[in-house]
């Protein structure tokens, strides 16, 4: 079961405990992300991530590593389109030295001029890493063509200009504006007791100052498409996209999750059968679902070698004319169902899954759902509401493509 409580200054704590486990992963979410920026300074929330571990008032860069690295613990971070999250994973018996260190991250982070220029240039090369990619590129690409590179549409590490802008106190004034308790989750998963985990960190905590947070989520417009980027690559990578239903609406994302795992979504699905095992065009072909506020997208995606890459397309296209058309089976709909719970439990031995799942839910929703009311909501999807969603997400007509590949300028689709 899980627990929560309210701090006074509106932080919120939810934890779940595991006794018969030797580890905890304990994580602080912000409700701030690459979604909510302003496109000047596309790419500050992440430059934020990265800049809370370059050094705090009691610590130095290598100090807040190698506290928990020593212990043979893990500290990190990632940034998404809607949220910022820092955690730590450790042996149960050294949770205190985690809540130090991400406490002293959030209250205390310097900002120094020096080490904002220095990560810039780190940020200006993962940046070229992931353009080095043809699969995170073709993607970005296409997002930020859907959403005419706005909101959802602008990529989370920024552009080389947006983060040539991003200076200390633009930083400095997105931090104090999002950076706030009532804005912010703490996520707790492993071996712990609650209330002696809520005190430690009432101590830590208290003193972190609220303030009134407007977040301004917008619907996301989405622009059917058909880009080309020309890159040296040995294969072809193909990305779409169809737009699908938005998180809030529980009962369909349910059935969209059984959708995708026998459209694309395992290497039992239809695309993955149809176009490797049966055709053998491609090594690598899946879809899997992005949903967020307001918005959402199944997203296709396959590497294949130039002169296979019409008929992936066609098939693709034509897997998704034969679900509009004729919905799935009965056995079908069973499996999936059998699968995404299979799934889900597996992934729920893991501390540091538990801790994002649980942590998001109350950051996005204020309240988490148990296993077993997730679980009962798989079951209880049933045929009508596949078909709606089917409906709504399965349309030709409404999609982007982006191929990126040498010489994909010429191809003609």
């Amino acid at each position: 079961m899980y627990k929560t409580h309210t701090l006074d200054n509106g932080l919120k704590i939810i934890g779940e405990e595991i006794q018969h486990l030797k580890s905890i992963t304990l994580g602080i979410l912000v409700n701030a992300g690459s979604r909510i920026e302003d496109s000047q300074i596309s790419g500050v929330s992440h430059f934020i991530e990265h800049m809370l571990f370059k050094g705090t008032k009691n610590r130095t860069s290598k100090e807040i590593a190698s506290e928990i690295d020593n212990l043979g613990g893990q500290i990190n971070a990632f940034t998404s389109k809607e949220n910022t999250c820092y955690y730590v994973k450790l042996l149960d018996e050294h949770i205190d030295i985690g809540i130090d260190v991400l406490s002293d991250m959030i209250l205390n982070s310097k900002f120094d001029k020096y080490d904002i220029d220095k990560e810039r240039l780190v940020i200006l090369e993962e940046l070229k890493m992931y353009e080095d990619s043809p699969e995170d590129l073709a993607y970005d690409l296409l997002t930020e063509n859907i959403y005419n590179n706005k909101g959802i549409g602008m990529n989370i590490i920024g552009t080389t200009k947006s983060i040539d802008n991003i200076n200390r106190e633009n930083m400095f004034e997105y931090f104090e504006k999002y950076y706030t308790p009532n804005n912010a989750v703490i996520s707790i998963s492993g071996n712990f007791k609650f209330e002696e985990l809520v005190e430690k960190l009432n101590v830590k905590f208290k003193d972190w100052k609220s303030k009134e947070v407007n977040l301004n989520i917008e619907e996301s417009e989405f622009n059917s498409c058909i880009i080309t980027k020309n890159k040296d690559t040995e294969q072809i990578s193909l990305a779409m996209t169809l737009k699908a239903i938005p998180r809030e609406n529980v009962n369909e994302v349910y059935a969209l999750s059984i959708i995708n795992n026998i459209f694309g979504g395992s290497i039992s699905s239809r695309l993955f059968q149809k176009v490797r095992e049966e055709k053998g065009l491609v090594y690598s072909i899946y879809s899997s679902q992005s949903l967020y506020r307001k918005c959402g997208e199944l997203g296709i995606f396959a590497s294949m070698s130039k002169k296979n890459l019409k008929e992936v397309y066609e098939l693709i296209k034509s897997e998704i004319v034969e679900i509009k058309e004729n919905y799935l089976t009965e056995k079908e709909i069973q499996q999936s169902k059998e699968q995404l719970k299979g799934s889900y439990i597996l992934d729920l031995e893991s501390t540091s899954s538990r801790m994002s799942a649980i942590g998001k839910a109350m950051l996005f929703n204020d309240k988490v759902r148990t296993t077993e009311e997730i679980l009962e909501s798989i079951n209880n999807v049933d045929i009508k509401t596949i078909k709606n969603v089917i409906d709504k997400v399965f349309n030709i007509e409404n999609i982007g493509v982006c191929i990126v590949g040498k010489g994909v300028d010429k191809i003609k689709l």
